[in-house]
């Protein structure tokens, strides 16, 4: 059986993922007491609020209720797979966040995140307009700096 999809739909999910990292980004960046962590995710926090702000913009230019495609039960379970909602539904919480800190895993954990976007991204780049795949290219670009930057800090503090 095939899902349907609408754009606007999957534009409102990558908002609302965005929003949940720059939520984990900020909560790293008050509860850390590293400075260059503190500054590491503060940067995050400002990227993922500006994500937001783009992917508002593309989602808002869109038609309400027009489908954009469809994709098999496979795949409607591969995007499930990549997209763990459970994990989401946690990382905003300062317990979930200090824990992280606590553990050394923050930077595996938004390492995961990160890639988790780009996923998600490229998912559905074919069914939105040209413009906005351009917008949403380079959002993915940015990503994968976000991943440079904490793989490069997790290598230096040896998480």
């Amino acid at each position: 059986m095939a899902v349907i999809f609408s754009a606007r739909e999957v534009v409102e999910a990558a908002v609302e993922k965005e929003k949940k990292r720059k939520g984990f980004y900020a909560a790293v960046a008050e509860l850390s007491t590293d400075q260059e962590m503190k500054d590491l995710f503060q940067f995050l926090t400002e990227e993922e609020a500006r994500h937001v702000a783009a992917f508002a913009q593309i989602r808002d230019s869109l038609p309400e209720g027009s489908d954009s495609g469809e994709y098999s039960a496979d795949m409607d379970a591969y995007m499930d797979s990549v997209i763990d909602e459970r994990l989401y539904s946690r990382i905003d919480s300062k317990e979930f966040v200090q824990q992280a800190i606590e553990a050394r895993n923050v930077f595996s954990l938004a390492i995961g995140f990160e890639k988790d976007a780009i996923l998600y991204f490229r998912e559905f780049i074919p069914y939105l307009s040209e413009s906005d795949r351009a917008v949403v290219q380079e959002l993915i670009e940015q990503e994968k700096g976000h991943i440079r930057k904490l793989a490069e800090m997790q290598r230096r503090v040896g998480e």
